[in-house]
């Protein structure tokens, strides 16, 4: 029992040791500012959403609704002719068939159809240069 309460009296002082050197602040001196972290750096928006209409030539989008709102007109002019309509109502339903369908050329479904055959007029004119220009080199010795 002796034995047990010298080690328990032992054990208690280390103890004690141990939390008066823990509770001392040790002298680090002087110690050098701390290094400001710079902020971090803004984070670049997402790149928009691909969107087909607004790729592409305009000007060829523009020849495309020219072309649908003049096969639009002339169909109402063919349709005015054909129920013998008076020259007045004929012109008249062709102008208002041209602005009809070139207004809606803008909308859906209609304006996808616009940017594929602008794409299509586009890869037309492509080729058709293409072979030209061979037509033209492979005769030009002749």
């Amino acid at each position: 029992m002796f034995e047990q309460q010298a080690r328990a009296e032992l054990e208690a002082e280390a103890w004690r040791r141990l939390r008066q050197q823990l509770s001392t602040t040790p002298d680090f001196g002087t110690l050098p500012p701390p290094v400001a972290t710079p902020a971090p750096a803004p984070a670049r928006p997402a790149p928009p959403a691909f969107d087909a209409h607004r790729t592409g030539s305009a000007a060829l989008k523009g020849l495309v609704r020219f072309a649908m709102a003049a096969t639009g007109a002339y169909l109402a002019y063919v349709a005015g002719m054909d129920g013998q309509l008076g020259n007045f109502e004929v012109w008249l339903a062709t102008g208002s068939a041209f602005v009809v369908v070139l207004a809606l050329s803008a909308f859906q479904p209609l304006r996808g159809a616009v940017h594929a055959m602008a794409e299509a007029a586009r890869w037309v004119l492509i080729v058709s240069l293409v072979i030209g220009l061979a037509w033209v080199f492979t005769h030009m010795s002749a």
